[in-house]
């Protein structure tokens, strides 16, 4: 990786995770130079980090507003699961039949950190080892076309997760996560696919269960 490509990934996972942890709110702008600055690089990596995450959907760039962070339309969260679903199973089915011995253990390794996170009520250190568990798997499942597909649907997932349940939620979600951590690790296919399914299936409830709480009801 080049000195361009490292920076354009640090600005890029600087950016994202300030995004899906509202530090950075939903409607703001921004603009490269105020990027530039606090970030303390060029515009080359700014710019490669903004178009990335703009094709993920995480911001809007807009002639003479600049750089728009994304709303938060709960609506779009079962849109999100309808489509990340059947890529997760199809991810993680692959991953525990075909992953390396160092990507089980980096799975080990990352179940345990996942597990000391929710013990200490880090929720922060909770997202970043999600993200790293998501990673590992798009690497183990040797299917680059649907790691790239689920990637973004991951991404939007953590964002949602973090506004609406990142407070209250952290043990329920961590142990779907270490449970599908450790059926990946062991290899068994069949447990593997069914523990994501029900991850799978636990996210879109919830996704459900909100848009439910935002709906006005029809008048009688």
């Amino acid at each position: 990786m080049s000195e361009d490509q490292s920076l354009a990934e640090s600005a890029y996972r600087r950016l994202e995770e300030d995004i899906v942890t509202l530090r950075l709110q939903p409607g703001e702008a921004l603009t490269e130079a105020r990027l530039t600055k606090e970030l303390d690089m060029g515009r080359t990596p700014i710019r490669e980090a903004i178009q990335r995450l703009s094709w993920e959907g995480l911001v809007t760039i807009r002639p003479r507003l600049g750089i728009v962070i994304s709303e938060l339309n709960p609506g779009d969260y079962t849109r999100v699961m309808d489509a990340r679903h059947p890529l997760e199973v199809l991810l993680t089915t692959s991953a525990a039949r075909l992953a390396s011995r160092e990507e089980r253990q980096k799975l080990h390794d990352c179940a345990a950190a996942m597990r000391d996170a929710a013990s200490a009520n880090d929720t922060i250190g909770f997202l970043r080892l999600d993200k790293i568990f998501d990673e590992i798997v798009a690497v183990a499942a040797c299917n680059p076309f649907a790691a790239k597909a689920v990637a973004p649907l991951q991404t939007l997932s953590r964002r949602f997760w973090y506004r609406y349940w990142g407070e209250s939620n952290l043990i329920a979600a961590a142990t779907g996560h270490l449970e599908l951590m450790q059926a990946i690790e062991s290899g068994d296919e069949t447990v593997a696919r069914t523990m994501a399914d029900d991850l799978m299936r636990y996210m879109r409830r919830q996704a459900a269960s909100l848009v439910a709480e935002v709906t006005p009801p029809r008048p009688v």
